[in-house]
């Protein structure tokens, strides 16, 4: 168990790849018991808090994209599905991809009546334009929660992948995890609430921003709005991190 704090400028512990999608293929496994919210907010033990971080994410953010008859939404990162079920109602196409065949399945599986939707086995950071059945371009793309387990020039992989399936008119929103004060990374660390170990870097708000504005900016995105996504300090049993969310829009 490691939980190592870096300052600017100090070496950047890496993730290991493979150690990333054990933990999300534990999880879906889990998820039979769990079911499909608790299994991707990862409060296991918690009485209701998983389900009351989903419904006050949901209400805070859905407004947000201003979704229509005509929208095309990816969802990278999309787990369970847990916000297909309030985008698909609302948008012409979805797409969803995951890194974990495990919780990819479970998907397919929940919405296996919803003919404008699709589910793909598919790292965020390898998306590109010829990638399966995706209905190009997509006028919103919902990056939720993904970045805290990828490296830093994965998360630069991952942006030039969403850059290249957008529109002339697309709206990216981004919700993730950051470090309060300083950046941690947490390798093969135990979590009494899950039960397992797991493996994540937690950024500072600045760093993940160094990371994502140069990109967005140079194919002229601009970003339009952001926040804390739980204004109820319940929501957010964590110390050192938090949930900030980010509003991109390309016009």
């Amino acid at each position: 168990m490691t939980r190592i704090y870096t300052k600017p400028g100090d070496e950047k512990p890496k993730l290991d790849k493979q150690s990333v999608l054990d933990f999300f293929e534990q999880r879906a496994k889990k998820a039979a018991d769990l079911g499909p919210t608790r299994a991707v907010i990862y409060q296991d033990k918690s009485l209701d808090l998983a389900e009351r971080r989903d419904h006050a994410e949901k209400a805070l953010l859905l407004p947000k994209l201003n979704l229509t008859d005509n929208s095309r939404v990816l969802d990278a990162g999309c787990g369970t599905g847990r916000w297909a079920e309030v985008v698909i109602p609302l948008c012409s196409s979805y797409v969803g991809v995951d890194v974990s065949p495990g919780l990819v399945a479970i998907a397919k599986q929940r919405f296996i009546a919803a003919s404008n939707a699709r589910f793909h086995v598919c790292a965020v950071d390898t998306i590109t334009p010829n990638a399966e059945d995706m209905d190009l371009p997509f006028s919103h793309i919902l990056s939720f929660g993904v970045f805290i387990y990828l490296n830093d020039d994965e998360i630069t992989k991952a942006m030039n992948g969403y850059l290249s399936v957008a529109s002339t008119a697309t709206k990216i929103l981004f919700r993730e995890p950051i470090a309060v004060s300083e950046r941690l990374t947490l390798l093969e660390h135990f979590s009494d609430e899950m039960n397992q170990q797991y493996s994540a870097i937690y950024r500072t708000e600045g760093e993940l921003r160094q990371l994502m504005q140069p990109t967005l900016q140079k194919h002229g995105f601009r970003q339009v709005s952001e926040g804390d996504v739980y204004s109820d300090n319940t929501l957010n049993n964590r110390v050192e991190t938090k949930q900030k969310w980010f509003l991109w829009e390309k016009a």
